[in-house]
């Protein structure tokens, strides 16, 4: 059980350190783990509220359904509501960087609750396909959601709320449709599509990082109404 329960760990902490160490200004350990375990207890309501949608609608019988609405809207759901509910008035959400740590460590933490569940289930052979699987997936939703997530503090800082609002459903419906594509890619056995959209995630995730690291920059620096040579002189 030991063994298990550090292969399905083991690539959560691997990408969580990948993330962290790319941020320009670290992140305070004690915030990075509490967003962390607060989304491992996420695992709790989506579990209870997809068997819930599911019975209702009879989901499982309509793959399209059950795997977008279902499963990845849900998982969606309790991630972002930890970011809005916990991060987004933190302190230490102040760069825009920060988006993406704290959106991979809530996202990693639920993937940790539901690898260990799947690993100790299923055993090894499963732990390490899911290492290279929906344990980057999770995390390559949560780089588009916390791409996203900064946009909408900038706006709340400056009481642009409609543009807040618009941030915030786009940090919810982007990685829900790449999620909800992934999971029915995977439930209809397309495997080769499958993998070809686990690169192209991975490859994006990668490409979005680097990027938001080369501009990282304050939360109150709005770009919307700064040059950039006015931004370059207040960074």
């Amino acid at each position: 059980m030991i063994e298990l329960t550090i292969i399905a760990l083991l690539p959560i902490f691997v990408i969580l350190a990948f993330v962290y160490f790319r941020d320009p200004d670290k992140e305070p350990p004690k915030t990075l783990f509490t967003a962390f375990f607060f989304g491992v207890l996420t695992i709790i309501p989506a579990a209870l509220w997809e068997e819930f949608v599911c019975n209702f609608f009879l989901a499982e019988e309509y793959p399209f359904i059950n795997n977008f609405f279902c499963i990845a809207l849900t998982e969606e759901v309790v991630k972002l509501a930890v970011i809005i509910l916990y991060v987004f008035r933190h302190k230490d959400f102040n760069d825009t960087f920060d988006g993406i740590v704290y959106a991979v460590a809530v996202s990693l933490g639920f993937a940790a609750a539901e690898n260990i569940m799947y690993t100790l289930e299923s055993g090894l052979d499963t732990g390490i396909m899911r290492a290279f699987t929906s344990v980057p997936g999770h995390a390559a939703f949560a780089v588009f959601m916390g791409y996203l997530i900064p946009r909408a503090k900038t706006n709340h800082f400056y009481m642009r709320t409609q543009k807040r609002n618009k941030y915030i459903l786009l940090s919810l419906l982007i990685p829900t449709v790449i999620h909800g594509m992934y999971d029915y890619l995977l439930t209809i056995k397309e495997v080769g599509l499958f993998l070809v959209l686990i690169i192209c995630i991975d490859i994006a995730a990668i490409i979005i990082i680097n990027k938001a690291r080369k501009n990282d920059r304050s939360i109150m620096i709005d770009t919307e109404e700064m040059t950039d040579n006015q931004i370059n002189i207040a960074k």
